[in-house]
Parts: structure tokens; C-alpha cells; sequence
């Protein structure tokens, strides 16, 4: 089910996405989610990269025209190409700040997982320590777990299929485990020395992930670091090597 049309700039970029039927993978929509953007919000700015791609080489005709020379083709060629490249900046511009959003994703859950422990710890229910401590952050992926529990509340159904949705819709798989070990038993505090354990897990998992791709990018500057080394010794090894060959 598509969200309702917003009102501005907003509200007609999607107009026109829905009549011109323009597809958004689901790559893109996680993509999106992740930055608290909507699909409207995106097609304009591919609408305004895209105007600005066709304009810039028609300005430089209109400067031609000033000055007395004539264009020709060219600029229609320019235009119809920036026009083609512009659209696709946003993608670009949405891939590349992507891999940021998820690790700010990734951290703001398990803040989240603690926030729980500490609501079950007070003796809160396992549904109104969820919707507690998703209540905490206005965050983009907080807010979309606040909403699915309040769903969830208003339809009088336990929360975890909505957390579950939550974590495909986000590619959060951390929010599934913790979904089922609250889905385990929701009374009693042995569900909160369970789910300790298993937000330690969690957590060292991450952990190590992040030190893995901490080490990996720590290689490879120190490969690109190795390269002006060997130049400067092939630098002082040449001319000892033309002085030995004459």
C-alpha cells in the first residue's frame, strides 16, 4: 500500500512518479528509509539534477548566441546527455551515503536492544519496554519501530510480526533475534537475563565485524602507503644501474 501524497514540491514529485509509474526497487526504498527520506524527496531530486544537467548546456548556447555565433546541434546533444546523466546523480548520491546510514542503523539497535534490558529490568512488560524505548530517539529507524508497535497496540496483536517486518523492510537482521527471544516469554525476569546474554551476543558480533572492516581498510592504506617507498628506492637504485650498464 503506497503512503498518502504530501502537499509541495514534495507532494508533486510523487504525483508525477505515480503517473509516470516510475519503479523503486527495494534496495532503494531501504536506502531511503534508512535516511528519513521519503520516495517523493528523492524524485525531485533527480528531477532537479536532471533540469540542471539539460540547462547548463543550453546556457552556454544562449552565451553563443549573445556573442553572435551560432550553436548549432551541440548544445541539444549536451543537454539530452546531462539531462541522462543528471537523473542518476541521486542514485549515486543515495548509494554513497548508504553504508554510513547503516552503521548509525546498526549502532542506534543495539542502543536500542540496552534501552529494552533496562525497561525490562524495572519490571516493565516486554511491549511496553519496547515501545518505551523506542519512544527515546526520534531517529528514522526508532521512529519506524515506534510506529509498527503502536500498530500493533491499536490492532491488539503481539508486536514481534511488526518487528520482524521492521527488520526486512531495514535489513536489520540484529532486530529478528531480538524478536524472538522477546517472543520467547513475556512475563518474568528471566527473560531479561535472556536477553542480556543475547544482546551480548549481539553486540560482539558487531564488534568484531567492525574491527574486521577496520583491519581490512588499515591494509589497504598501508599497501598504497608502500608505493611511494618502492618509487623513491627505484629512483635511487636507476642511477647506480645506468652508471654499472656505461
Amino acid at each position: 500500500e503506497e503512503p498518502p501524497v504530501v502537499g509541495g514540491l514534495e507532494g508533486m514529485s510523487e504525483r508525477l512518479r505515480r503517473a509516470l509509474r516510475f519503479p523503486i526497487t527495494a534496495g532503494q526504498q531501504r536506502m531511503l528509509n534508512l535516511q528519513g527520506r521519503s520516495v517523493g524527496d528523492f524524485f525531485a531530486e533527480k528531477l532537479v539534477w536532471a533540469a540542471l544537467g539539460f540547462l547548463l548546456p543550453a546556457l552556454w548556447a544562449v552565451l553563443e548566441l549573445a556573442f553572435g555565433r551560432s550553436p548549432g546541434l551541440t548544445p541539444l546533444g549536451l543537454s539530452l546527455v546531462g539531462a541522462a546523466a543528471g537523473f542518476f546523480v541521486a542514485d549515486l548520491r543515495l548509494r554513497s551515503g548508504a553504508e554510513q546510514q547503516r552503521r548509525v542503523a546498526t549502532d542506534g539497535i543495539h542502543t536500542f536492544f540496552d534501552l529494552v534490558v533496562l525497561e525490562r529490568l524495572a519490571n516493565a512488560s516486554a511491549a511496553q519496554a519496547a515501545a518505551n524505548a523506542a519512544a527515546v530517539s526520534d531517529s528514522p529507524l526508532f521512529r519506524r519501530v515506534s510506529a509498527g508497535l503502536e500498530r500493533a497496540r491499536m490492532e491488539q496483536t503481539p508486536p514481534w510480526d511488526e518487528l520482524r517486518r521492521v527488520a526486512d523492510e531495514w535489513a536489520v537482521p540484529e532486530l529478528t533475534d531480538f524478536a524472538d527471544v522477546m517472543q520467547l516469554e513475556e512475563q518474568g525476569a528471566g527473560l531479561a537475563e535472556v536477553l542480556q546474554a543475547r544482546v551480548r551476543e549481539l553486540r560482539d558480533a558487531h564488534l568484531s565485524a567492525q574491527r574486521s572492516a577496520a583491519q581490512e581498510a588499515s591494509e589497504a592504506m598501508t599497501l598504497w602507503m608502500t608505493i611511494p617507498a618502492l618509487l623513491l628506492g627505484v629512483a635511487l637504485l636507476v642511477p647506480a644501474l645506468l652508471g654499472l650498464l656505461t
